[in-house]
């Protein structure tokens, strides 16, 4: 039954009231809330309604997704968290539009006081996350996905710092990342994935059992250390106008890494290729003692543009020659 019917019936059954109260899973989409675009201006009502006939307790899932039309004022957006995030909870899926990434600062109080110790699955798109220092309230956090969220290397290493239960971080077009440290203690971290973090410049692990690392977007130093685990790595190269990569991320030598997956191609149609040196993608081969696969993808349209770009080199031909 939609949400929004729910709420209905719970106004006239005390029967149903009594469920509902108790209900575990709150998700407010326009289509659970049987809205159309149209009607977008009634999103905050009907989550309004819907939380009124709801207990203050009870809610494992809260899921909202709000798009650009619904319009919904960030004081009840906190006045919902406030109400749906209580002790006991375990998956928050936050997604808001664009335009909020940084308008909208995530309240990280919401969290304290035991109602985070319970989550498990924490998912923001699209906002700020600013945890204060001694932030220590999501210890049975499991996976963790920060999409388009603007937190510092600071930041996220106090929002992880006691996160002993992670075992997969994945960040998403993070633009204010520039460090990323993953930390020994988070030995249950396996899987981390990082792409298109255009400000990043370095990723750092020492997390133990971290076997498997994806990376997106313009080349970054990593380091793993001499104790990693890690054994697949796939690396996505993206590039911008004019750029040229002849270094690749290679710090030190991946003493465990058995599968290497590496993609070269474009990002946007319109950009233009820049000159890849192929053979600086050598050294991954000598760092990796212990490789058993490599694989190396490139575009059709990257290749050809490559091969434009050099045949202007040799003749000396303008862009309007090509």
């Amino acid at each position: 039954m939609p949400l929004c019917d729910s709420a209905h019936s719970a106004c006239v059954s005390r029967t149903f009231l009594r469920s509902w109260r108790c209900h575990p899973k709150l998700i407010f989409t326009e289509e659970t809330l049987g809205l159309k675009q149209t009607e977008a201006r009634d999103f905050t009502s009907r989550v309004n309604q819907i939380l009124k006939n709801h207990s203050d307790t009870g809610v494992k899932i809260l899921k909202f997704v709000i798009d650009d039309h619904n319009n919904v004022n960030t004081c009840h957006l906190n006045s919902w968290l406030q109400k749906a995030v209580t002790p006991g909870i375990e998956k928050i899926t936050l997604f808001l539009p664009w335009r909020s990434r940084e308008e909208y600062n995530f309240p990280c109080s919401i969290l304290l006081d035991g109602r985070g110790n319970s989550i498990w699955y924490l998912d923001l798109t699209n906002c700020a996350f600013r945890p204060m220092v001694g932030f220590d309230c999501l210890r049975s956090l499991t996976k963790l996905r920060l999409y388009g969220v603007c937190i510092t290397g600071d930041e996220l290493g106090r929002l992880i710092s006691n996160c002993f239960a992670l075992e997969e971080l994945q960040v998403w077009c993070c633009m204010e990342l520039i460090c990323l440290t993953i930390p020994f203690w988070l030995q249950r971290l396996s899987c981390l994935t990082v792409s298109e973090c255009d400000m990043l410049r370095v990723i750092e692990s020492t997390a133990p059992n971290l076997t498997t690392l994806d990376f997106f977007g313009e080349p970054v130093q990593l380091v793993l250390r001499e104790s990693s685990k890690v054994k697949d790595l796939k690396v996505g190269y993206s590039y911008k106008p004019n750029a040229k990569v002849n270094t690749p991320m290679v710090a030190d030598k991946f003493l465990a890494i058995k599968h290497l997956n590496i993609h070269l191609g474009e990002d946007d149609d319109d950009a233009v290729t820049p000159t890849y040196d192929y053979l600086s993608l050598a050294s991954f081969l000598d760092a990796c003692p212990v490789l058993e696969s490599f694989t190396l993808s490139v575009s059709l349209l990257f290749t050809l543009q490559r091969c434009l770009v050099s045949a202007a080199e040799t003749f000396n031909l303008t862009g309007n020659n090509i």
